[in-house]
Parts: structure tokens; C-alpha cells; sequence
């Protein structure tokens, strides 16, 4: 079932066409993947889709509703929550106190309590940490402050852009870890990264964004066995690994966008 429907979407800043009419749909409980180069439109599209910036053309829907009218402050009430590149969590306040401002949808106190312990199940280092102010914790710890702050919105959609950046390899994996789990526990993901050798190992399918055109988009271990997508994105990594999940998938191309 379709989550997150983008038809045609066009974007400018001015007179710069950031967006050339892009297609992208996400169902339901999917880890989404969106790669490309520094300037392809990556951000631009997530920052759409929260209404941070407005389309110049096109379409929107979020389980089944449009986003045309909605304005940004409402996106949040609806299911979807954005973590942002850079993190953008607020350095002197405590770690709970990050947590209890994405809280500000939710009237139900039981329902914030629950929300808290769920992420301090998922994030031990943070429950340890609760009471210390958020500018203090290591880059890896804002990463998962900020990961955290957004799922105590009880969103539906996580938009992430950037998660791994600045970080050292082990806290990317355990990062990209709990994204995982997060996502087995029912909330859908577009992923907007860098390092799309990580991306496409925890993604169900990939888009490929160039100039703010979809060139590339198909299942995300098809994505990763991609020529161009090898060249482009993945330098020389590892062969890719069959999983489980993999296992039975049949063989087929990954598709050319038409736009």
C-alpha cells in the first residue's frame, strides 16, 4: 500500500530549477533510498515533502491526502517527521527535554511516557545520558538524539538526511542498525545519504536523483550491482552479499526513469 506519492514534483529557488518533475512513491513499512550527488536535489525534495519549502509544480500525498494546502507546522500531526542534516537538536537543553518538544502534538501523558520508553529501549546511551545537556553528548549520541526526537512524534514517515555524516565507521553502523530496527517495528523511511553502500544495504528499493531528475530507481540490491550506480556511488566496495531476503528475489533490470 502506498504511503508517499511524489508526481511531477518541481522545485525552484528562484530562477533555479532545483526539481524537474520528479515520480518517487514509498509504500508502507519500506526503507526507500534516494542517492546522488552534493547539489542533485536530495534535501530539496525531503524539505518539499515537510512543506519547509513549496512546490512549484506537482503532487504530494501522504496516505492518501494531499499536501498541497497543508502548512509545515501541521506535516508533523499528520505522520511524518524529518531529521534534518546536521541534526538540529538543541545544544543546551537536556536530552529529555529534546525528546519532550517533539511531544507537543501528543495531548495524552500516558501516550508521551510510552513514546520515552520505547526510545530509551532503543537507545540505552540516551536514557543514560537523560539529564545532560544535549551540546555535550558525542556526534554519534546527537545523531541518535536527533533519530529519537523525531520518533516521539509516533510518525508514520521518517525523512533522514545525511544520518552517517561526521560519524566513524562503527557509530554508521550502528546507526544504520537501529534504522533497521526501527523500521521492523513499522515505520516507513526515505533516506536521503551519502554513503550509499550502507544505503543500499539496509534499503527495499533506490532512487538515483542527477541534476533533479530521476535517472535510476529499482529493488536496492539490483541498485547496488548497477554498472553506473558501481561507478558513480559505490567506488570499490565488497561484492554484494546475497541475503535471505535477496534469496528469491528473480533477477531483473533496474529501471530508467523516463523523466
Amino acid at each position: 500500500m502506498s504511503l508517499l506519492t511524489i508526481k511531477k514534483l518541481a522545485v525552484a529557488y528562484g530562477a533555479i530549477r532545483a526539481l524537474h518533475g520528479i515520480d518517487l512513491e514509498l509504500n508502507e513499512g519500506e526503507i526507500v533510498s534516494l542517492l546522488g550527488a552534493n547539489g542533485a536535489g536530495k534535501s530539496t525534495t525531503l524539505r518539499a515533502i515537510s512543506r519547509v519549502i513549496p512546490a512549484a509544480a506537482g503532487e504530494i500525498e501522504f496516505a492518501g491526502r494531499s499536501l498541497a494546502n497543508i502548512p509545515a507546522h501541521q506535516v508533523v500531526s499528520l505522520g511524518i517527521a524529518q531529521v534534518p542534516e546536521g541534526r538540529g537538536i538543541f545544544p543546551s537543553l537536556t536530552v529529555l527535554e529534546n525528546l519532550q518538544l517533539a511531544t507537543w502534538t501528543c495531548r495524552s501523558k500516558a501516550r508521551r511516557g510510552d513514546s520515552c520508553d520505547r526510545i530509551f529501549k532503543l537507545f540505552p546511551r540516551l536514557a543514560e545520558r537523560q539529564k545532560q545537556l544535549a551540546g555535550t553528548l558525542s556526534g554519534g549520541e546527537q545523531q541518535m538524539l536527533a533519530v529519537a526526537r523525531a520518533l516521539m512524534t509516533n510518525c508514520r514517515l521518517m525523512l533522514l538526511d545525511e544520518p552517517s555524516m561526521g560519524l566513524s565507521p562503527l557509530l554508521v553502523k550502528e546507526v544504520f542498525r537501529i534504522l533497521q530496527e526501527i523500521n521492523e517495528q513499522g515505520t516507513a523511511i526515505l533516506l536521503v545519504e551519502q554513503n550509499a553502500n550502507m544505503a543500499l544495504k539496509i534499503a527495499h528499493r533506490g532512487y538515483v536523483l542527477e541534476n533533479g531528475r530521476i535517472v535510476l530507481h529499482g529493488p536496492a540490491a539490483q541498485l547496488a550491482q548497477d554498472p553506473r550506480v558501481k561507478e558513480a556511488y559505490l567506488g570499490k566496495q565488497p561484492a554484494h552479499r546475497e541475503t535471505t531476503a535477496d534469496a528469491g528475489a528473480e533477477p531483473g533490470p533496474v529501471s530508467r526513469a523516463a523523466n
